[in-house]
């Protein structure tokens, strides 16, 4: 099945060269085989992510493949035969003797010659949404939805780039005939509230520790990471982890962690904890010139 090389990579068609080495870096540092040594699944992309690579690398091949698409490879004969014309809605039938000698006296494999250009149709656009978790908006991942166009119902393999947000947009082109645009739907995430790059984590920490300061485990999205928490933490207090976000889009750079600290006070406390909250009362109430001679 035909691939879209941009949605591949996860990146615009207008993406600059910058861009689309930084998406393929990342890519293929995820998905190499010595990365994941029998999974067929990612081998499979690697192998794609490769030849978008490989065309959208290289100024004229991206060229040939922005204008006819899946017929790149062929664009110089296309040219001869006068169809570059059709790609950008001029006369589809200049140079047209020399178009059938291409595919031999009008037939290709027993379908009409005209067949990649949709008989000079225009290009049907097919909308729809997708929804993905927080976790494979981080990582990526691929989706097999069903389209219904004028070639009828069909199944295509989607791309879902890293880093998209939720409301992000994917483009694909099928055949040349349909544009399929998919509005991403990223779920809400249980541990996680995004904001832009960012995420933002509550971190629960007892009263003890905010007052005396200590450790605390902070969820990540790829585990868990120690946190050193100073002593008098108030309730609401952030602290930012850089690097610990999300993906950003066409870049090797991730968003920061913000860590929001939530004082958990106890439903029920002893016998003992009162004693000593009662002193510690007194302490706090008392005459500054008391609480210097004590300390």
């Amino acid at each position: 099945m035909a691939q879209d090389f941009y949605s591949t990579l996860g990146v615009a068609r207008d993406a600059t060269d910058r861009q689309i080495k930084a998406a393929y870096r990342k890519l293929a540092r995820q998905l190499h085989p010595d990365v994941n040594p029998g999974d067929d699944s990612a081998a499979e992309r690697f192998k794609r992510v490769n030849e978008a690579h490989d065309v959208l690398n290289d100024a004229k091949k991206r060229k040939d493949y922005d204008e006819f698409g899946d017929n790149w490879k062929h664009a110089d004969e296309l040219r001869k035969a006068g169809a570059s014309g059709l790609s950008r809605g001029g006369n589809p039938f200049g140079g047209a003797g020399s178009m059938f000698d291409l595919f031999g006296n009008g037939v290709r494999g027993g379908s009409d010659p005209f067949d990649i250009f949709g008989g000079g149709q225009m290009r049907s656009t097919v909308e729809g949404s997708l929804d993905v978790s927080l976790d494979e908006a981080y990582h990526g991942t691929t989706r097999r939805v069903s389209i219904s166009g004028r070639t009828g119902t069909r199944t295509i393999e989607v791309t879902v780039p890293v880093g998209i947000r939720d409301g992000g947009r994917i483009r694909i082109n099928p055949d040349p005939q349909t544009e399929v645009l998919l509005r991403v739907n990223v779920r809400r995430s249980s541990k996680f509230t995004r904001k832009g790059d960012d995420l933002i984590a509550e971190v629960p920490l007892s009263y003890v520790d905010a007052a005396l300061g200590g450790e605390v485990e902070v969820p990540t999205m790829e585990g868990r990471i120690a946190l050193t928490i100073p002593e008098g933490t108030q309730n609401g207090r952030s602290f930012r982890v850089p690097g610990k976000g999300m993906p950003k889009r066409d870049s090797e750079d991730f968003g920061d962690l913000i860590a929001r600290i939530k004082v958990r006070m106890p439903d029920h406390i002893s016998d003992e904890h009162k004693r000593l909250f009662e002193q510690l009362r007194e302490l706090e109430n008392a005459p500054a010139s008391t609480k210097a001679e004590g300390s």
